[in-house]
């Protein structure tokens, strides 16, 4: 039960936290954006996942927590995404649970947790080199739908050969780190273009003229990961983070639909502090998460990023963004009657959009109503009056604007959440899409601070 002492605490932290976060956009109205600050080093770099975050504005959020509250020990993401903020967290010397239903993302947060023994990773670089070197087979060693209108069959080939020969080596996290390498390689070399999210066949000219070595992409990206790695390691030790190449603390990535449960199997144990960047609206009309993964997880060994990840999610292009937030427009009354009920900001946008085509009030409705399915179980992994942090975009569907912050506010007031703040910042960095002829490209978006309630 909580005393007035514990109220006044609590109401003083609410109070620093806020005047912490808006003071750096009354001294400097850009500070939010990072525009110029907005750099991905260290294992930030090692492969080009969709709409990644800045790094500098999440390890910013954990800062200020941290100064209003100095025993936060662990920290919580429930779309860890590509690990942007695990990383800034290790670099704090914090432990980490992140969860992700995109197996790739769960691959690069796994190549970014480490261990980090970069003598015996140059080592087995070079053995890997020399592996593919000697191999002489001429075989293709995946099957799936469209795999020779995506890749050209002397790029196939070489893929292969790097396939079979990462599939030697006998350590876990050497393969991971040869995945995510791999992973970049078959982006760059595949038929689809580059500058999309989306599966976009490439023109035939452009194929026809198209002269890439998957095998020298392959090895310059793994020498660049080796240095990314290496600085990782140097700022890891200097912060006394390492005991014999491994993080001192701990991490936990998960492949994992966060609706069904966020518990972690360690009994009771609940975090801190939430940090995290929800997608922006359904996979198939904003950020195609799973369209991006479908090539690169073709070449990798499943088993290898998680003893749940299965080939089903590879049965089209579009299983996986089918099982993220608004994968179903199959919509019942009663989910739609509940979501304007706990909503009021919900229900005036599907007013708004009553004069448009019907899919997009379903589109909105799907994915509030999957969004809405996770807040039960993240709120009960968090610890009493933890404060959360969620960054998300205010999308437009129809021209209308839909206030997602907003509608996530109510949400979690319903469930006894407080609104501590919110911030809105530019994106002049987000790698975000160029084009999307369904939802216009966002150049904003918002982080709204909220802090759990104490029953």
């Amino acid at each position: 039960m909580k005393t007035p002492k514990d109220n006044t605490l609590i109401h003083k932290q609410d109070s620093e936290l806020k005047e912490r976060l808006l003071s750096r956009s009354t001294k400097d109205p850009e500070f939010w954006s990072f525009r110029h600050n907005a750099k991905r080093e260290m294992c930030h770099a090692y492969f080009q996942y969709p709409a990644m975050m800045v790094p500098q504005m999440q390890g910013e959020l954990i800062d200020c927590a941290l100064t209003v509250n100095s025993s936060i020990k662990h920290i919580f993401d429930p779309y860890v995404g590509s690990g942007t903020s695990m990383s800034e967290t290790i670099i704090r010397g914090i432990d980490f649970t992140g969860y992700d239903i995109n197996p790739l993302a769960i691959l690069a947060c796994h190549a970014k947790k480490g261990p980090f023994f970069a003598k015996s990773l140059m080592q087995k670089i070079d053995s890997l080199i020399n592996r593919i070197s000697n191999d002489t087979l001429r075989s293709i060693d995946v099957k799936f739908s469209g795999r020779d209108k995506w890749f050209r069959r002397y790029v196939a080939f070489r893929l292969s050969k790097i396939r079979r020969n990462i599939m030697k080596e006998p350590t876990l996290w050497a393969r991971r780190f040869f995945w995510i390498s791999l992973a970049e390689t078959v982006r760059l070399v595949s038929n689809s273009r580059t500058s999309t999210f989306k599966l976009h066949i490439r023109p035939k000219n452009e194929i026809e003229g198209l002269d890439v070595c998957p095998i020298k992409i392959f090895k310059d990206i793994l020498d660049r990961n080796l240095a990314l790695m290496k600085k990782q390691s140097k700022k890891l030790r200097k912060g006394d983070l390492l005991k014999a190449g491994r993080y001192t603390g701990k991490v936990i990535i998960k492949l994992k639909d966060t609706s069904l449960s966020c518990a972690n199997g360690n009994g009771n144990e609940k975090y801190d502090l939430l940090v995290t960047s929800p997608p922006y609206g359904d996979n198939a009309t904003t950020v195609t998460y799973g369209q991006y993964s479908y090539l690169p997880l073709q070449w990798i060994n499943l088993q290898d990023i998680d003893k749940n990840a299965h080939s089903a999610c590879l049965s089209n292009t579009r299983a996986i963004d089918s099982q993220s937030l608004g994968g179903s427009l199959v919509i019942t009354k009663d989910q739609m009657d509940h979501l304007k009920t706990i909503s009021e900001h919900f229900e005036s946008t599907v007013e708004c959009l009553k004069a448009h085509p019907k899919d997009r009030v379903k589109r909105l409705t799907s994915f509030c109503r999957d969004l809405d399915l996770c807040l039960d179980p993240i709120l009960s992994v968090l610890k009493k009056n933890a404060y959360m942090f969620w960054t998300l975009g205010n999308r437009r569907i129809g021209g209308e604007v839909m206030p997602m912050d907003q509608i996530l506010i109510d949400m979690l007031k319903h469930r006894g959440a407080q609104h501590v703040a919110s911030i809105s910042r530019q994106i002049p960095s987000k790698r975000m899409a160029v084009r999307n002829n369904v939802a216009d490209t966002m150049c904003s978006e918002a982080v709204i601070i909220m802090r759990k309630g104490s029953e």
